[in-house]
């Protein structure tokens, strides 16, 4: 989903050098945060809120790759920074665990917001209810027969004058709330597009280290199963080269739709890399997942494809596949590893095929 970065931030970030900056942007001493500075680099450069852009921008402020904070000043005096020069940015400096520190801010900055407006609505209820007790009092005080000192008639005007001016204000109030829960829901909602790839809308690499990270933890407190498996597209190479990119990219589509019927609350696919996924199952044997995968495999195998642009037939395409089941012994590089073994050896034996991880592997 493309968000337009301007209509969203216009509101927070004014003009003058950010006096009045949104208040997430604001770190309890007073100085701005980094999420300040990273929304004023999309905006200044009019990129579009995505993950590779949040990453290449907290990359650029907050990171230490030299080679890029220079290709990125060059663009700009250029005025050749735009959405395509910032995806070839990221795929040429960027590695996944940038990520981790997108996800940080943005929590981080998600959690001030609630803060935020639960202070607002606290104060606003209270305001109420002073104002209530207050005009309550002044007309309690005024209904007395009798002199009434001219010291307390000043004071009941300036109380009155003063519940006038909240009144006023309380509609500001308001409009803050609803600015606030807005831009509350922009920052899950790029925080979720973070967590998953544009093209195959599978989560991506960053989503599924965290997951494993979790599922694993869950598997040492419980002694739950986990198998993974590594999956990769025969020949992708090749089908990029003789019939284009975008035929290649609705290639990944089918294979990445084909994977997605193993989803469900305890099988996570994601999208690794290039033609490359990984799909992590729990409370499931090696045999029931070397079976599902397996069948994944004949379903797309079995498919003639033609290339829509050209007409042109394609063929069948086919994956390689590895699948490693977790021990108590295994960590998660060891996991990662012996999945990525058997995978090569479903390769080196001539594709098309889904190994078990072996110790002979």
């Amino acid at each position: 989903m493309k968000l337009d970065i301007k209509n969203i931030l216009e509101s927070y970030f004014k003009d003058n050098e950010g006096d009045d900056a949104c208040p997430v942007c604001i770190e309890d001493d007073g100085a701005r945060s980094p999420l300040f500075a990273i929304a004023s680099f999309i905006r200044q450069h009019n990129l579009n809120l995505s993950s590779t852009n949040l990453e290449l921008a907290w990359e650029y402020i907050c990171g230490g790759k030299v080679g890029l904070k220079n290709e990125i000043v060059g663009l700009s005096s250029a005025g050749r920074l735009d959405n395509g020069a910032a995806v070839e940015l990221h795929e040429k400096y960027l590695r996944s665990d940038i990520g981790v520190q997108i996800d940080k801010i943005l929590m981080e900055a998600i959690a001030h917001i609630r803060e935020t407006s639960e202070l607002i609505d606290d104060g606003n209820k209270n305001t109420i209810e002073c104002e209530t007790n207050l005009i309550a009092q002044a007309d309690n005080i005024r209904s007395r027969s009798g002199d009434i000192d001219i010291a307390i008639k000043k004071l009941l005007d300036l109380s009155q004058l003063m519940v006038e001016s909240t009144r006023e204000n309380r509609e500001q109030i308001h409009d803050t709330n609803k600015k606030l829960a807005r831009l509350q829901n922009d920052l899950e909602q790029a925080r979720n597009e973070a967590d998953y790839d544009q093209l195959t809308k599978l989560a991506n690499r960053r989503k599924f280290e965290r997951t494993l990270d979790e599922v694993l933890e869950k598997l040492l407190a419980k002694g739950q199963s986990l198998v993974l498996a590594f999956i990769d597209i025969d020949h992708f190479k090749k089908i990029n080269d003789t019939f284009g990119h975008e035929c290649g990219d609705r290639v990944l589509r089918l294979v990445a739709d084909e994977l997605s019927s193993l989803a469900n609350s305890k099988c996570h696919t994601s999208r690794y890399g290039g033609e490359e996924f990984a799909v992590i199952f729990e409370a499931a044997s090696i045999k029931e997942v070397w079976k599902k995968v397996d069948n994944c495999r004949e379903a797309l195998a079995s498919r003639e494809l033609v290339d829509l642009e050209s007409g042109q037939a394609i063929g069948k395409v086919s994956f390689s596949a590895g699948v490693a089941e977790c021990l108590k012994s295994d960590n998660k590089r060891s996991i990662l590893r012996k999945a990525d073994l058997a995978l090569y050896e479903a390769k080196s034996q001539g594709r098309n095929n889904v190994l078990t991880y072996s110790n002979d592997l």
